[in-house]
């Protein structure tokens, strides 16, 4: 289980930005970046020495993120986000958390990616084609009680399609439509969607994903590298994503 270790310490913004000859601009940068708090990380007994490349130092037992390589790495995976929707394919954008359900909804809904916001169906990817049967269903039923087609059977029976819809609602809200694997999947916060992480490396799909000093960067072909249980980190994430990769 997670700690609030990211988001209770208090570090001086000198004991995280000591790079030299910053200009103006990238200064305001990771001065508002700090403010967020992105650039703070687990404790250092927790630290993934993998993570080693992309901390600065470590301020009072907690690894500070390089600064300079989160924004790169945030602006890398816009890039290949940018370059998936102009060649119009597929991608599931996965976070779970209650800091990042609506910011996942309204970032994939605004750029026509699926996503999943409730707990991640294991086989989704894996076993897809059972999966996306089951969808199908879903939409189907859907369709089928909006058009009241499901008044001809009885109470009972329309009782029980509710509650089919209803828990079916938790597991594929969002990924009506997809026809496919996709080409990609987005997780905000690897550690806590490892089954999901699992199921795009076992399929060689591309990840994206936010994560904290204590992953393994290896399983990520685009690591953000950042604070992923705050909101305000998670928030301005998702803002730089969003002006990266366009209207």
């Amino acid at each position: 289980m997670k700690t609030a270790e990211t988001t209770n310490a208090v570090v001086p913004e000198q004991e995280i930005v000591t790079t030299p000859a910053l200009s103006p601009e990238q200064a305001a940068l990771y001065r508002e970046m700090i403010a967020a708090g992105i650039a703070i990380g687990r404790k250092k007994s927790r630290t993934n020495p993998k993570m080693d490349g992309f901390i600065l130092n470590y301020a009072r037992g907690v690894a500070m993120f390089d600064l300079i390589q989160t924004v790169a790495c945030i602006d890398k995976a816009a890039a290949f986000l940018k370059q998936l929707i102009e060649e119009k394919r597929t991608v599931i954008v996965l976070g779970s958390q209650p800091t990042a359900r609506d910011l996942v909804l309204e970032f994939a809904t605004k750029h026509g990616f699926f996503h999943v916001t409730n707990r991640w169906l294991g086989g989704i990817l894996t076993n897809f084609n059972t999966i996306s049967k089951r969808i199908i269903y879903f939409t189907k039923l859907k369709a089928d009680k909006a058009a009241g087609e499901l008044m001809k059977y009885t109470k009972k029976e329309q009782l029980d399609f509710d509650r089919l819809i209803k828990n079916m609602t938790v597991s594929f809200a969002g990924l009506e439509g997809l026809a496919a694997l996709p080409a990609a999947v987005f997780v905000v916060d690897a550690a806590a969607h490892e089954i999901a992480v699992r199921e795009a490396r076992r399929l060689k799909i591309p990840l994206i994903a936010v994560i904290n000093s204590d992953n393994d960067p290896d399983a990520i072909a685009y690591p953000i590298p950042a604070n992923d249980n705050t909101r305000s980190s998670l928030l301005w994430i998702f803002k730089r994503l969003d002006e990266k990769i366009g209207a």
